[in-house]
């Protein structure tokens, strides 16, 4: 395929008034909850409740693209420009500059030669909010998974997720994990489109930065069994 970095986006993202479609999009798509809570976390207050959900080719079908799929391809996304994503997206990028270093993938779907959306492949483990998870050698998870806003109504999240479940089978990974925030609602319909399956429901509290817990409310029957 052409140079998966040659194309910076030209999305809605770098406009100058892109917090205030936040604003609109997060009241518009019930995130109200979610909004609330992210910003205790300006203050230092952090109350999280989350689920670790298990995805993968085991429980869903290939989605299709709400557009001309001959149109659109998968393919790694440079470690450079994930910073670069980052930065233009104005997320936090202090964790990242630590994840760098792990072993992970970065993989974007391109139409044509724009990148479309995005998400990350981790291996060996993860941690969220201080918990940390191990993986199995069968095992990813998956994170930040984003949908340009130019490409957003098109069902690229569920595919591109679905063609990262495809590659870590390639590579005898065949369970993936990944979290949702509880008051998440797009997260939410976003993973019910894969009929993700819930794995354990955790909390984390964290107050102005000294005190860190996650405590487990609920494990749910695993498909392994």
């Amino acid at each position: 395929m052409a140079d998966n970095t040659k194309k910076e986006t030209s999305h809605r993202e770098a406009g100058r008034f892109y917090k205030l479609h936040l604003i609109r999009h997060r009241i518009k798509h019930g995130l109200i909850l979610h909004s609330f809570f992210n910003l205790l976390l300006r203050v230092g207050i952090s109350i999280n409740p989350y689920w670790i959900d298990e995805e993968g080719l085991h429980l869903c079908e290939e989605p299709e693209i709400r557009d001309d799929p001959a149109l659109y391809n998968t393919g790694p996304v440079d470690k450079k420009v994930v910073l670069e994503l980052y930065q233009n997206l104005r997320w936090n990028t202090e964790e990242l500059m630590d994840r760098l270093q792990s072993d992970y993938q970065a993989v974007g779907l391109f139409r044509q030669d724009a990148l479309a959306a995005f998400m990350l492949m981790r291996y060996h483990s993860f941690t969220y909010r201080g918990n940390r998870i191990d993986l199995s050698k069968d095992e990813a998870y998956l994170e930040n998974m984003y949908t340009y806003e130019d490409y957003r109504g098109r069902s690229l999240a569920p595919y591109l997720r679905y063609q990262g479940y495809k590659k870590l089978a390639d590579e005898g990974k065949i369970r993936c994990y990944s979290i949702t925030q509880y008051f998440n609602k797009s997260s939410q319909k976003f993973k019910a489109k894969l009929n993700a399956r819930h794995s354990e429901l955790w909390l984390h509290i964290g107050l102005f930065g000294k005190y860190k817990r996650n405590f487990l409310l609920k494990k749910y029957p695993s498909s392994r069994a």
